[in-house]
């Protein structure tokens, strides 16, 4: 089975000024949570990491939302 993306979260991070950073989330269609650092070049040099699951669609996406994240999907 491949999985797909169900819900994509977006969140810019920075220590100071200059040093910012793109956090990505991908919810996938088989339960996992992915994660990815794109510290602004044209294609991310990290890969995904599995940082979790989830069993609830509409709980994660209201997490994600009070914590600041930019949701997508």
């Amino acid at each position: 089975m491949i999985s797909r993306p169900v819900l994509r979260a977006y969140q810019l991070r920075s220590v100071g000024p200059g040093q910012r950073w793109l956090v990505e989330l991908e919810l996938t269609s088989d339960g996992k949570i992915q994660q990815r650092i794109n510290e602004g070049t044209p294609e991310p040099r990290s890969s995904w990491k599995t940082v979790g699951r989830w069993s609830d669609i509409e709980a994660e996406r209201a997490r994600l939302a009070a914590a600041g994240w930019e949701i997508d999907g």
